[in-house]
Protein backbone atom coordinates (compact mmCIF):
# COMPACT_ATOMS: atom_id res chain seq x y z
CA UNK A 1 0.00 0.00 0.00
CA UNK A 2 1.32 2.94 -1.08
CA UNK A 3 -0.39 5.57 1.24
CA UNK A 4 -2.42 3.66 4.14
CA UNK A 5 -3.53 7.06 4.83
CA UNK A 6 -5.60 7.50 1.39
CA UNK A 7 -6.08 3.49 0.44
CA UNK A 8 -7.43 3.30 -2.60
CA UNK A 9 -9.36 -0.07 -4.60
CA UNK A 10 -7.38 -1.45 -7.51
CA UNK A 11 -9.33 -4.28 -8.18
CA UNK A 12 -12.66 -6.06 -7.23
CA UNK A 13 -13.58 -9.96 -7.86
CA UNK A 14 -17.59 -11.17 -6.62
CA UNK A 15 -18.57 -14.20 -5.19
CA UNK A 16 -20.54 -16.81 -7.80
CA UNK A 17 -24.37 -16.89 -6.48
CA UNK A 18 -24.49 -19.61 -3.34
CA UNK A 19 -21.06 -18.97 -2.49
CA UNK A 20 -19.72 -17.47 1.02
CA UNK A 21 -15.83 -15.86 0.44
CA UNK A 22 -15.24 -14.22 3.59
CA UNK A 23 -11.62 -15.38 4.15
CA UNK A 24 -8.02 -14.60 2.22
CA UNK A 25 -4.51 -15.25 3.25
CA UNK A 26 -1.84 -14.94 0.46
CA UNK A 27 0.95 -18.00 0.18
CA UNK A 28 4.33 -17.05 -1.19
CA UNK A 29 3.49 -13.86 -1.94
CA UNK A 30 1.96 -13.70 -5.45
CA UNK A 31 -0.23 -16.48 -4.89
CA UNK A 32 -3.59 -15.54 -3.02
CA UNK A 33 -6.18 -18.47 -1.99
CA UNK A 34 -9.89 -17.49 -1.01
CA UNK A 35 -12.46 -20.01 0.79
CA UNK A 36 -15.84 -21.12 -1.43
CA UNK A 37 -17.75 -21.56 1.49
CA UNK A 38 -21.56 -23.00 0.36
CA UNK A 39 -24.11 -20.63 1.93
CA UNK A 40 -26.81 -22.63 3.62
CA UNK A 41 -30.67 -23.95 2.26
CA UNK A 42 -31.53 -23.34 -1.27
CA UNK A 43 -28.94 -20.56 -1.79
CA UNK A 44 -26.30 -22.29 -1.77
CA UNK A 45 -27.39 -25.34 -3.96
CA UNK A 46 -25.18 -24.99 -6.75
CA UNK A 47 -22.08 -23.87 -5.29
CA UNK A 48 -18.74 -25.21 -5.67
CA UNK A 49 -16.61 -25.22 -2.22
CA UNK A 50 -13.33 -25.25 -1.68
CA UNK A 51 -10.14 -22.97 -2.22
CA UNK A 52 -10.28 -19.87 -5.63
CA UNK A 53 -6.81 -20.01 -5.74
CA UNK A 54 -5.34 -16.51 -7.70
CA UNK A 55 -1.89 -14.96 -9.32
CA UNK A 56 -1.75 -11.72 -7.83
CA UNK A 57 1.40 -10.97 -9.01
CA UNK A 58 0.50 -8.30 -11.21
CA UNK A 59 -1.24 -6.74 -8.32
CA UNK A 60 -4.35 -5.07 -9.34
CA UNK A 61 -4.84 -7.56 -11.51
CA UNK A 62 -5.72 -10.84 -9.80
CA UNK A 63 -6.32 -13.83 -12.29
CA UNK A 64 -7.62 -17.30 -11.07
CA UNK A 65 -5.75 -19.63 -12.09
CA UNK A 66 -7.10 -22.63 -10.66
CA UNK A 67 -9.72 -24.27 -7.75
CA UNK A 68 -8.95 -26.47 -5.41
CA UNK A 69 -12.14 -28.58 -4.59
CA UNK A 70 -13.21 -29.54 -1.18
CA UNK A 71 -16.24 -32.04 0.56
CA UNK A 72 -19.33 -30.81 1.73
CA UNK A 73 -20.22 -27.31 2.91
CA UNK A 74 -16.40 -26.46 2.08
CA UNK A 75 -13.44 -24.77 4.18
CA UNK A 76 -14.69 -21.68 6.62
CA UNK A 77 -11.86 -19.68 8.66
CA UNK A 78 -8.47 -21.37 7.37
CA UNK A 79 -5.14 -20.56 7.90
CA UNK A 80 -1.59 -20.87 6.08
CA UNK A 81 1.49 -21.23 7.37
CA UNK A 82 3.98 -20.17 4.86
CA UNK A 83 7.00 -21.27 6.69
CA UNK A 84 6.16 -24.51 6.83
CA UNK A 85 4.15 -24.77 3.34
CA UNK A 86 0.89 -26.37 4.99
CA UNK A 87 -2.46 -24.82 4.84
CA UNK A 88 -5.31 -25.88 7.20
CA UNK A 89 -8.81 -25.94 6.58
CA UNK A 90 -11.41 -26.53 8.66
CA UNK A 91 -13.60 -28.66 5.90
CA UNK A 92 -16.57 -31.39 6.27
CA UNK A 93 -15.04 -34.95 5.63
CA UNK A 94 -15.82 -38.16 4.67
CA UNK A 95 -16.53 -40.61 7.56
CA UNK A 96 -16.26 -38.10 10.13
CA UNK A 97 -19.45 -35.80 11.59
CA UNK A 98 -19.05 -31.43 10.74
CA UNK A 99 -15.54 -29.88 10.08
CA UNK A 100 -12.45 -31.78 11.03
CA UNK A 101 -8.75 -30.54 10.16
CA UNK A 102 -7.87 -30.74 6.65
CA UNK A 103 -3.82 -30.14 6.44
CA UNK A 104 -2.57 -29.23 3.22
CA UNK A 105 1.53 -29.95 1.59
CA UNK A 106 1.51 -26.69 -0.28
CA UNK A 107 5.04 -26.54 -1.83
CA UNK A 108 3.47 -26.19 -5.03
CA UNK A 109 0.64 -23.50 -4.03
CA UNK A 110 -1.57 -24.60 -7.27
CA UNK A 111 -1.86 -27.86 -6.64
CA UNK A 112 -2.39 -28.65 -2.89
CA UNK A 113 -2.37 -32.27 -1.80
CA UNK A 114 -3.95 -33.59 1.41
CA UNK A 115 -1.43 -34.81 4.02
CA UNK A 116 -4.40 -35.54 6.28
CA UNK A 117 -7.44 -35.35 8.03
CA UNK A 118 -8.07 -35.24 11.43
CA UNK A 119 -10.85 -35.02 13.79
CA UNK A 120 -11.38 -35.86 17.38
CA UNK A 121 -11.68 -38.86 18.10
CA UNK A 122 -15.31 -38.81 19.09
CA UNK A 123 -16.42 -37.08 15.70
CA UNK A 124 -15.99 -40.25 13.53
CA UNK A 125 -19.55 -41.48 12.11
CA UNK A 126 -21.19 -44.87 13.74
CA UNK A 127 -22.45 -45.05 10.18
CA UNK A 128 -18.88 -44.43 8.33
CA UNK A 129 -20.20 -41.80 6.20
CA UNK A 130 -21.00 -38.18 8.57
CA UNK A 131 -22.95 -35.11 8.90
CA UNK A 132 -21.31 -31.65 7.83
CA UNK A 133 -23.24 -28.18 7.80
CA UNK A 134 -24.06 -25.27 9.66
CA UNK A 135 -22.63 -25.63 13.30
CA UNK A 136 -25.76 -25.64 15.14
CA UNK A 137 -26.82 -26.13 18.22
CA UNK A 138 -23.86 -24.39 19.05
CA UNK A 139 -23.46 -25.42 22.84
CA UNK A 140 -23.35 -28.99 21.36
CA UNK A 141 -21.68 -29.26 18.00
CA UNK A 142 -18.43 -30.32 17.62
CA UNK A 143 -16.68 -28.60 14.65
CA UNK A 144 -13.67 -27.21 13.68
CA UNK A 145 -14.28 -23.50 13.60
CA UNK A 146 -10.95 -21.48 13.28
CA UNK A 147 -7.78 -22.32 11.78
CA UNK A 148 -5.55 -24.12 13.60
CA UNK A 149 -1.75 -23.33 14.24
CA UNK A 150 1.63 -25.22 14.34
CA UNK A 151 4.21 -24.57 17.77
CA UNK A 152 7.05 -27.24 17.80
CA UNK A 153 5.84 -30.08 17.18
CA UNK A 154 1.93 -29.72 18.55
CA UNK A 155 -0.80 -28.14 16.95
CA UNK A 156 -3.42 -26.30 18.45
CA UNK A 157 -7.53 -25.50 17.85
CA UNK A 158 -10.88 -24.53 18.99
CA UNK A 159 -13.80 -26.98 18.11
CA UNK A 160 -16.77 -24.56 18.33
CA UNK A 161 -18.89 -26.19 20.65
CA UNK A 162 -16.70 -28.71 21.66
CA UNK A 163 -13.61 -27.23 23.67
CA UNK A 164 -10.34 -26.76 22.65
CA UNK A 165 -7.06 -29.36 22.22
CA UNK A 166 -3.86 -29.55 21.40
CA UNK A 167 -2.23 -32.57 19.19
CA UNK A 168 0.65 -34.40 18.65
CA UNK A 169 1.84 -33.02 15.02
CA UNK A 170 5.12 -34.29 14.64
CA UNK A 171 3.70 -36.78 11.84
CA UNK A 172 0.84 -34.74 10.31
CA UNK A 173 0.11 -37.99 8.50
CA UNK A 174 -0.86 -40.09 11.89
CA UNK A 175 -1.48 -36.89 14.44
CA UNK A 176 -2.39 -37.54 18.68
CA UNK A 177 -4.91 -35.87 20.47
CA UNK A 178 -2.49 -34.60 24.10
CA UNK A 179 -5.07 -32.51 25.53
CA UNK A 180 -8.69 -31.14 25.38
CA UNK A 181 -10.79 -29.04 27.63
CA UNK A 182 -13.98 -28.19 27.07
CA UNK A 183 -16.74 -25.88 29.52
CA UNK A 184 -20.06 -25.65 26.95
CA UNK A 185 -22.03 -26.81 29.11
CA UNK A 186 -22.01 -24.59 31.12
CA UNK A 187 -20.99 -21.59 29.12
CA UNK A 188 -22.77 -21.57 25.57
CA UNK A 189 -19.44 -22.89 23.57
CA UNK A 190 -18.55 -21.15 20.54
CA UNK A 191 -15.25 -21.72 20.86
CA UNK A 192 -13.33 -19.88 17.98
CA UNK A 193 -9.47 -19.56 18.19
CA UNK A 194 -6.67 -21.39 20.27
CA UNK A 195 -3.69 -20.08 20.02
CA UNK A 196 0.05 -20.06 22.13
CA UNK A 197 1.46 -17.10 24.11
CA UNK A 198 4.42 -16.84 22.60
CA UNK A 199 6.91 -19.73 23.32
CA UNK A 200 4.91 -19.69 27.39
CA UNK A 201 2.67 -22.83 28.39
CA UNK A 202 -0.33 -20.81 28.15
CA UNK A 203 -2.95 -20.37 25.74
CA UNK A 204 -5.22 -17.60 24.47
CA UNK A 205 -9.08 -18.74 23.56
CA UNK A 206 -11.80 -16.67 22.06
CA UNK A 207 -15.33 -17.67 22.65
CA UNK A 208 -17.32 -16.08 19.17
CA UNK A 209 -19.79 -13.46 20.71
CA UNK A 210 -23.78 -14.70 19.57
CA UNK A 211 -25.72 -12.69 17.19
CA UNK A 212 -28.89 -13.15 18.45
CA UNK A 213 -28.16 -13.06 22.41
CA UNK A 214 -25.68 -11.30 24.26
CA UNK A 215 -23.81 -12.77 27.52
CA UNK A 216 -23.22 -11.00 30.39
CA UNK A 217 -21.02 -13.42 31.75
CA UNK A 218 -20.01 -15.41 28.59
CA UNK A 219 -18.18 -15.21 25.61
CA UNK A 220 -15.00 -13.69 26.24
CA UNK A 221 -11.15 -13.85 26.15
CA UNK A 222 -9.69 -17.02 28.14
CA UNK A 223 -6.45 -17.79 29.29
CA UNK A 224 -5.49 -21.46 29.77
CA UNK A 225 -3.06 -22.99 31.74
CA UNK A 226 -0.84 -26.01 29.53
CA UNK A 227 1.96 -26.58 31.95
CA UNK A 228 0.22 -30.13 31.71
CA UNK A 229 -0.58 -30.85 28.12
CA UNK A 230 -3.25 -33.39 29.75
CA UNK A 231 -5.12 -31.62 31.86
CA UNK A 232 -5.96 -27.85 30.59
CA UNK A 233 -7.00 -25.21 33.27
CA UNK A 234 -8.28 -21.70 32.38
CA UNK A 235 -6.76 -19.28 34.56
CA UNK A 236 -7.88 -16.10 33.66
CA UNK A 237 -10.35 -14.20 31.21
CA UNK A 238 -10.31 -10.83 29.69
CA UNK A 239 -13.41 -8.22 28.57
CA UNK A 240 -13.08 -4.75 28.32
CA UNK A 241 -15.57 -2.51 30.35
CA UNK A 242 -19.40 -4.16 30.21
CA UNK A 243 -21.04 -1.57 31.74
CA UNK A 244 -19.60 0.79 28.71
CA UNK A 245 -20.42 -1.79 25.97
CA UNK A 246 -22.63 -4.40 26.80
CA UNK A 247 -26.20 -2.67 26.04
CA UNK A 248 -24.68 -0.63 22.85
CA UNK A 249 -25.81 -2.25 20.17
CA UNK A 250 -24.71 -5.21 18.22
CA UNK A 251 -22.81 -8.11 19.18
CA UNK A 252 -20.99 -7.79 22.86
CA UNK A 253 -18.06 -9.79 23.23
CA UNK A 254 -15.35 -11.58 21.94
CA UNK A 255 -13.71 -12.67 18.14
CA UNK A 256 -10.62 -13.83 16.70
CA UNK A 257 -7.18 -12.26 17.70
CA UNK A 258 -4.31 -11.58 15.15
CA UNK A 259 -3.39 -14.84 13.93
CA UNK A 260 0.56 -14.62 14.02
CA UNK A 261 2.71 -15.75 16.47
CA UNK A 262 1.97 -13.92 19.89
CA UNK A 263 5.62 -12.18 20.26
CA UNK A 264 8.19 -13.04 22.63
CA UNK A 265 10.70 -9.80 22.18
CA UNK A 266 10.21 -6.06 20.14
CA UNK A 267 7.41 -3.47 20.92
CA UNK A 268 4.44 -6.27 20.72
CA UNK A 269 6.07 -8.55 22.97
CA UNK A 270 3.36 -10.48 25.11
CA UNK A 271 0.23 -8.73 23.06
CA UNK A 272 -2.77 -9.93 21.94
CA UNK A 273 -4.79 -7.85 19.21
CA UNK A 274 -8.44 -9.25 19.79
CA UNK A 275 -11.36 -8.35 18.01
CA UNK A 276 -14.23 -7.47 20.30
CA UNK A 277 -17.37 -6.28 18.01
CA UNK A 278 -19.22 -3.58 19.56
CA UNK A 279 -16.15 -2.63 22.09
CA UNK A 280 -13.94 -2.80 18.78
CA UNK A 281 -9.75 -3.94 18.53
CA UNK A 282 -8.53 -3.98 21.71
CA UNK A 283 -4.59 -4.43 22.78
CA UNK A 284 -4.20 -6.70 25.83
CA UNK A 285 -1.10 -7.38 27.37
CA UNK A 286 -0.72 -11.20 28.55
CA UNK A 287 2.61 -10.84 30.24
CA UNK A 288 1.02 -11.71 33.59
CA UNK A 289 -1.02 -14.83 32.19
CA UNK A 290 -3.09 -14.83 35.62
CA UNK A 291 -3.84 -11.36 35.11
CA UNK A 292 -4.36 -10.03 31.42
CA UNK A 293 -4.56 -6.37 30.87
CA UNK A 294 -5.93 -3.81 28.16
CA UNK A 295 -3.37 -1.46 26.96
CA UNK A 296 -4.72 0.00 24.16
CA UNK A 297 -7.98 -0.11 22.11
CA UNK A 298 -9.49 1.49 18.51
CA UNK A 299 -13.51 1.71 18.74
CA UNK A 300 -14.27 3.00 15.35
CA UNK A 301 -16.61 5.89 15.21
CA UNK A 302 -20.54 5.27 14.63
CA UNK A 303 -20.62 7.23 11.10
CA UNK A 304 -24.05 8.09 9.09
CA UNK A 305 -27.13 5.47 9.84
CA UNK A 306 -24.99 2.60 10.65
CA UNK A 307 -26.54 1.23 14.01
CA UNK A 308 -23.58 -0.84 15.21
CA UNK A 309 -19.56 -1.25 15.57
CA UNK A 310 -18.73 -4.78 14.96
CA UNK A 311 -15.26 -5.54 14.55
CA UNK A 312 -14.58 -8.62 13.10
CA UNK A 313 -11.51 -9.34 12.05
CA UNK A 314 -7.69 -8.13 12.43
CA UNK A 315 -4.91 -8.53 10.04
CA UNK A 316 -1.13 -6.78 9.86
CA UNK A 317 1.71 -6.20 7.19
CA UNK A 318 5.26 -5.96 7.35
CA UNK A 319 5.25 -2.50 8.40
CA UNK A 320 3.78 -3.19 11.39
CA UNK A 321 -0.17 -1.87 10.23
CA UNK A 322 -3.15 -3.14 11.70
CA UNK A 323 -5.93 -3.69 9.11
CA UNK A 324 -9.45 -3.32 11.14
CA UNK A 325 -12.50 -4.92 9.69
CA UNK A 326 -16.05 -4.58 10.49
CA UNK A 327 -18.89 -6.98 9.45
CA UNK A 328 -21.67 -4.10 9.96
CA UNK A 329 -20.73 -2.27 6.96
CA UNK A 330 -18.19 -0.24 8.08
CA UNK A 331 -15.09 -1.77 5.80
CA UNK A 332 -11.97 -1.14 6.97
CA UNK A 333 -9.75 1.35 9.35
CA UNK A 334 -5.53 1.36 8.80
CA UNK A 335 -4.51 1.76 12.55
CA UNK A 336 -1.17 1.44 14.58
CA UNK A 337 -0.38 0.71 17.93
CA UNK A 338 1.51 3.38 19.59
CA UNK A 339 1.40 1.51 23.04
Amino acid sequence: MRDPRNPKKVAEVKSPPGVHSHKLRVVDGDILYVNSERLAGEKGLNARTGLFIFDISKGGEPKQIGFYDTHGSGPHRFGVDNKRKLAFLPNDAPGWNKRVIWTLDIKDPTKPEVISQWGLPWMKASDGKGVGGDPTPMEETITLHGPPMIRGNRMYCAWWGGGISIIDCSNLRDMKLVGHLSWAPPFPGSNHTCWPIGDKPYLIVTDEARAKQKYWDAQFMWVIDARKEDKLIPIATFMPDRDKYFNRPGRYGAHNILEREIASDGPWKDIVFLTYFNAGLRAVDVSDPFHPKDVGCYVPALEGDRPAVQSNDIGTDEHGRLYLIDRAGAGMHIVEYTG
